[in-house]
């Protein structure tokens, strides 16, 4: 059986992350066609990516999951970069010329920008070793998620014909470091998740060969968990970068002016500080399950993130028949809600309050926009649909 490799920057079954899952989902749909082997690192943890788990050789579900030791973590100097490019961004990036365009250059060195890539982690030379050295061994290498060292330094150490490249791409500043657009025209073929995400790359990084994949999900319908009180859900990485801070203001901002029993519960792993307020209920991370169940309960599913490039859990609340409230920043939210018709979009906290009232007051729009998200899903990702669309792309690095 021919043998395929998905380079993701970690693998491990508590890991709460976008493109890790989707890295560990397409092994479970190629397993079948070929011998798949998960090249990541030792670490877990996205705030240092420290060396976590043992180096070595993991089975699991019939794929090989190969560890290597990080070499470099997210280290301070790191930070002050990141500080810079957002400087810079603000400068060169948002800045309108005469005729109302905006620049899509930041005038960084190759060199500055790997150093930028480098040092956020996690580097690992062994497992860039091992694809210098292995490369030969794969008819098809898929690199998930472009901002990574796994990724970008990776992709430099195989031939253009047997790379694959998923980068989960969103609108966001690390996007315009013009590295990342060199590093994808050396791919094959690139994988999009959506349309959507697709014109961004067309945006950002010209035009790129490739097709829209998407990604399969749990939509079995669960049985509700009943609550004491209705509830919105809030699923994933609390994290400022996924616009939780602006939520949880939101969220209080709408208690004190509109008081009821109406809660907000949230799972995941908190990289911030959960708010201490008795209608905001922290459950950690659950399991798939829980989670499903907890989704099939909710009045409504918020996400707050404007990065994101397919959004997993919110089209499996959408599979649970919860309506969404997602924000206006992402353009994929954007064309869930608005093609599905399964929610609000909110753009500032009287969008974010006013949806919330509008929806929650017609019991039956609830409920027909639960139909309309569910359809949506039902039609769009299922899993021989996304399998078939994944194997094409596999295969032209065999052709």
């Amino acid at each position: 059986m021919n043998k395929i490799a998905i380079v993701v920057q970690r693998c491990h079954e508590t890991v709460v992350g976008g493109s890790e899952s989707l890295a560990w989902h397409y092994a479970m749909l190629l397993k079948n066609d070929y011998q798949v082997d998960i090249l990541t690192t030792t670490a877990i943890d996205i705030r240092d990516w420290a060396n976590a788990l043992p180096e070595g050789i993991e089975v699991r579900d019939g794929v090989s999951i190969h560890r290597f030791a990080v070499t470099i973590g997210r280290i301070p100097h790191w930070g002050k970069l990141f500080k810079k490019l957002g400087r810079d961004f603000e400068r060169y990036i948002k800045r309108e010329d005469g005729a109302g365009k905006r620049s899509r250059r930041l005038p960084w060195s190759i060199a500055l920008q790997e150093e930028f890539i480098k040092t956020q982690g996690p580097y690992s030379e062994p497992l860039l070793r091992f694809l210098r050295e292995r490369q030969s061994d794969y008819k098809a290498i898929l690199f998930t998620t472009y901002l990574y060292p796994t990724s970008y330094f990776g992709i430099l150490q195989v031939p253009k014909h047997t790379a694959l490249l998923a980068p989960t791409l969103h609108d966001e500043k690390t996007a315009y470091l013009s590295a990342f657009k060199y590093a994808a025209h050396r791919a094959r073929l690139v994988v999009w998740l959506t349309k959507s995400e697709q014109d961004v790359g067309a945006k950002l990084w010209g035009e790129l060969p490739g097709q829209v994949v998407a990604m399969s999900l749990d939509t079995e319908s669960r049985e509700p968990i009943q609550l004491q009180n209705p509830y919105l859900i809030y699923c994933g990485r609390v994290d400022p970068n996924k616009g939780c801070i602006e939520m949880f203001d939101y969220f209080v901002k709408f208690k004190q002016q509109h008081p009821s029993n109406l809660r907000v519960l949230i799972t995941g792993k908190d990289d911030m500080p959960v708010p201490a307020h008795p209608d905001i209920d922290f459950r950690g991370f659950v399991d798939d399950e829980e989670k499903l169940q907890l989704m099939a309960g909710a009045k409504m599913f918020v996400m707050p993130s404007g990065n994101e490039s397919f959004s997993i859990v919110t089209l499996e609340a959408m599979a649970q028949r919860a309506p969404v409230l997602a924000s206006g920043v992402s353009e994929v939210l954007v064309e869930h809600v608005n093609t599905s018709g399964a929610g609000r979009i909110y753009g500032d906290y009287e969008t974010f309050a006013a949806a919330i009232n509008d929806i929650l007051r017609d019991e039956s729009r609830l409920a027909e926009m639960g139909e309309l998200g569910r359809d949506y899903v039902l039609s769009r990702f299922t899993r021989e649909r996304v399998r078939n669309a994944l194997l094409d792309a596999v295969r032209a690095c065999e052709s």
